[in-house]
């Protein structure tokens, strides 16, 4: 079931499968297990030293920017979110018009 489960594969379908699918099924969850849930690394894919590089997403900036202001911190139950296109946001729109009001 730990194959079948997460996937949405009753067991009964499962075993009617040839012996040979079922094999490379589980074979593929079992080293699919050794790779960390973190980073993804699996020990045999770098049998040499693992290195890492350091990749900025700006959407990400943004969304830590602002779950860093004062207003983010205290805001109960606040969920910040990547809004799509500033200049054209809605939401941005609306809030300017209501401030200049």
């Amino acid at each position: 079931m730990a194959y079948c489960g997460p996937r949405g594969i009753p067991l009964s379908t499962f075993l009617r499968w040839d012996q040979g699918d079922q094999d490379a099924a589980l074979a593929w969850a079992g080293h699919e297990a050794h790779r960390c849930s973190s980073c993804g690394f699996h020990p045999d894919e770098h049998p040499d030293r693992p290195h890492a590089h350091i990749d900025v997403c700006p959407g990400c900036v943004a969304v830590e920017r602002t779950t860093q202001t004062d207003e983010a911190k205290s805001t109960r139950g606040a969920h910040v979110h990547l809004a799509r296109d500033g200049a054209g946001c809605a939401r941005c729109a609306r809030d300017a018009d209501a401030a200049a009001h």
